[in-house]
């Protein structure tokens, strides 16, 4: 397989690495979790396709640079992404596009307000009627309640909203209530699904105390 021993740059935070690091377990694919310090970064971005993080490198060398598209190669490489059926692939992308909005419509929330001020925008935009939660409303109401956000089957756009609505809620976001997600049941259903993938399960129990990974990450009743 072109992923086995690749090396998947990224923060040692989920953030927008943990979705592939997801699907590369998933894939059982024997991959370096290479994961710099933030004053590292300094001096690795300039050599980054992008200036940006996660990075992909293959064992030929071969390097794809942004979330969407490593998790799309990574995908359609471990059986995560459908290969026989575009109108699937498009949902799946279509899914994953939505997902993005999550923190774009948060971060756009109270934004330029001093800390209070913006802590209580972003709170009333994560309760009924706010711009949050009319995304997740959509969102929810558009995945259905099978657990999987497109046909019966595990694909990255599950696991690009696993860790999307985790990182909305892990604290990430100044003013989000933890509780922002409880009444989405089928967005917490798709959560459970995820979380409690035997292969999702070993990613997690391997990780040491030292990798921080923030409550929302944990098994969910």
């Amino acid at each position: 397989m072109i992923l086995n021993n690749c090396k998947l740059t990224y923060f040692g935070i989920p953030g927008r690495g943990e979705s592939i690091r997801l699907a590369l377990s998933i894939g059982k694919v024997p991959f370096t979790d290479d994961r710099i310090t933030f004053p590292e970064w300094k001096e690795i971005k300039p050599n980054t396709p992008w200036g940006s993080l996660p990075v992909l490198t293959l064992s030929d060398g071969s390097c794809i640079a942004q979330q969407r598209a490593i998790l799309r190669f990574v995908g359609k490489e471990v059986g995560l992404y459908p290969m026989n059926d575009n109108l699937a692939a498009a949902k799946v992308d279509e899914i994953m596009d939505a997902a993005e909005d999550i923190g774009a419509t948060t971060m756009k929330a109270g934004q330029g307000l001093e800390k209070n001020a913006k802590e209580a925008a972003r709170k009333v935009a994560c309760e009924e009627g706010g711009a949050v939660y009319n995304l997740l409303k959509r969102i929810d109401a558009v995945i259905g309640g099978n657990g999987y956000a497109v046909g019966d089957s595990l694909t990255i756009a599950d696991l690009y909203l696993y860790t999307g609505s985790c990182n909305l809620v892990s604290g990430l976001y100044d003013g989000v209530p933890v509780d922002t997600l409880d009444g989405f049941e089928n967005i917490m259903q798709l959560r459970r699904a995820v979380r409690s993938h035997a292969e999702v399960c070993k990613w997690y129990d391997s990780m040491d105390d030292q990798s921080k990974l923030p409550a929302s990450y944990s098994k969910l009743i």
